[in-house]
């Protein structure tokens, strides 16, 4: 006899374990999370850092959730999620005190619900900004946001928030290029990161943001294939075509709403409570059992484990061998042609300093979310050096700072009168360095932030650094055998890892080897990072196989 009996268990209690879980409940299964740490929310995550008092986002920062259809769908504002809108978006400062400062040119006009509106105004000043360092590169990014606001934007929500279940032939993105005058030229659907970079733009100055802000979104390097969905994602950084936002007390704010509306809906949730098998009758999945013994019927089983995993408390005799293979290759590439070829490993985190910084270049430069630094140098890119470097030395020659200073606009990140900012440098794959010298780098690369931010805001000094607490690769592993080789990320996703082939073809409709066994984590489509859609399209095809009524994206485009 089984020890519980639930309509549904969801086997991690990651960021789209929290989301699916809430839309089982509210279809009226009784649901249930496990989890194996001791707190729910994966990615979604946060902690005292440096410093009592300071807080840190330990994994995912940048986050637009507000916009999740789940947001509205379980009034999660009513459930503590509280977004702050910034005046500014992206920027850029260059070395001789050149600089570009960008505005939301969708801009949210209503905090609570986070709808947003088109700026004739912001766009014209961002495109001014652009122009002080090409006004050819200004007229292509004015084509650009003409065809986001026509076309591109509309689908590219509609791809991220519907599955391979609910495509044609083509998917959203395909489908724009098949339009001449609001489409997209299918030519970027099949080229390189540097290829784009060097064909779209003129200036090194806008090659390389383009580059850069490419590796934050997915850590693609120049000869990688982005597809047309990190091309536009890309696109939505480098013009500030969408409002950056700040949460209210951390992006583990997110997790905190999430786990209340669905405590609310009357769903339960179980830390310190790992899944160790799938149990398994005749082909269809009946529960898990836990490591301690326990075990839990179910009528349905969501996995939020990376895919290896996924298939891992499977096992190995429910699973076809190509496929068992391959998700295996992902742990343990054979060479850096494997699939398991991931690269979104950071140096990351707090920097606690006692006063805001003061940027040279201007002063509104301390107001903006997601500040890049550094030289306009796409050779830099494109020739592999970077890339080289990191996985040589693990710091790069030149860093490609990017700070967020949350702070300045939420008080509960930092004891007042203090400031503190997120601070992000790209590294290597977790395996290419022992733990001593992960540890010798963690120590290292603090002074090498420093240093390099101090050319742009001479205050950040020595005087003015209070304390900092920096993950690197080697921190990630220990914390979550999701993320194997210490990228945020957990699985490559270039074009060869989206959309139907995301993270196998056999798969990529988030059903599993065996009956009533599915995928709803950042592996599924579509892929990683906070407010992706793999959970809520997840959800929409259980809906479809077990003809559960609770449809709200029928009442909606999507």
């Amino acid at each position: 006899m089984p020890d519980a009996k639930y309509d549904a268990v969801v086997v991690g209690g990651g960021h789209q374990g929290t989301i699916i879980a809430c839309y089982l409940q509210r279809a009226g299964l009784k649901t249930a999370i496990f989890e194996r740490w001791h707190e729910m929310g994966g990615g979604a995550c946060g902690e005292e850092l440096p410093l009592p008092g300071f807080i840190q986002n330990v994994c995912a920062h940048f986050t637009r959730f507000y916009a999740h259809p789940a947001y509205m769908d379980f009034n999660l504002r009513d459930y503590g999620l509280v977004y702050v809108f910034p005046e500014y978006d992206e920027a850029w400062i260059f070395p001789d005190g050149r600089y570009i400062l960008g505005k939301a040119i969708y801009e949210v006009v209503d905090p609570v619900t986070g709808r947003s509106e088109f700026s004739e105004e912001n766009a014209e000043h961002n495109l001014k900004e652009i122009a002080k360092i090409s006004p050819k590169d200004a007229a292509v990014c004015e084509e650009i946001i003409r065809r986001y606001k026509e076309r591109w934007r509309e689908a590219f929500a509609k791809y991220r928030y519907t599955g391979p279940d609910e495509w044609g032939e083509k998917d959203p993105l395909e489908e724009l290029c098949d339009d001449p005058k609001n489409g997209i030229d299918p030519k970027y659907a099949r080229m390189t990161v540097g290829e784009i970079a060097t064909d779209l733009f003129e200036s090194p100055e806008m090659q390389t943001f383009y580059m850069r802000a490419m590796q934050t979104s997915n850590g693609l390097m120049p000869h990688d294939v982005p597809g047309l969905y990190w091309h536009i994602h890309v696109l939505g950084l480098v013009l500030s075509l969408e409002a950056a936002a700040i949460v209210y007390g951390g992006t583990h704010t997110i997790t905190h709403a999430l786990l209340r509306a669905f405590e609310a809906e009357g769903g339960e949730f179980f830390v310190l409570s790992e899944v160790e098998r799938i149990l398994v009758e005749n082909g269809v999945a009946k529960g898990i059992r836990l490591r301690d013994g326990t075990e839990i019927a179910a009528d349905l089983v969501v996995s939020d484990l990376s895919v290896e995993l996924t298939l891992e408390v499977l096992g190995e005799d429910h699973v076809p061998r190509d496929l068992w293979e391959k998700s295996q290759r992902l742990k343990q590439p054979k060479d850096l042609k494997e699939t398991g070829y991931e690269r979104t490993q950071l140096f990351w985190g707090n920097i606690a300093l006692y006063e805001p910084p003061k940027y040279t270049a201007h002063p509104d430069l301390g107001m903006v979310p997601r500040l890049y630094m550094g030289e306009a140098d796409p050779e830099y890119f494109l020739s592999g050096r970077y890339q080289r470097e990191r996985w040589e030395k693990g710091i790069p020659d030149k860093l490609y700072l990017l700070v967020a200073p949350d702070s300045q606009w939420d008080p509960t990140r930092a004891p007042k009168g203090r400031f503190t900012a997120v601070a992000e440098v790209f590294t290597c794959p977790w395996r290419n360095f022992s733990e001593r010298e992960w540890l010798r780098m963690k120590r290292e690369i603090v002074g090498r932030m420093l240093e390099e931010w101090r050319r742009y805001a001479p205050n950040v000094t020595e005087e003015n650094f209070l304390d900092a607490w920096i993950a690197t690769p080697d921190d990630v592993v220990n914390r979550n055998p999701c993320m194997p080789q210490g990228g945020w990320g957990a699985l490559d996703a270039d074009a060869s890892r989206l959309g139907r082939f995301r993270p196998f073809p056999e798969i990529s409709s988030y059903r599993l080897p065996v009956k009533n066994y599915y995928l709803c984590s950042s592996a599924a489509h579509s892929a990683h990072g906070i407010g992706r859609g793999s959970g809520y399209n997840c959800y929409k095809a259980i809906a479809k196989d077990f003809d559960l009524h609770y449809r709200p994206w029928e009442e909606r485009d999507f």
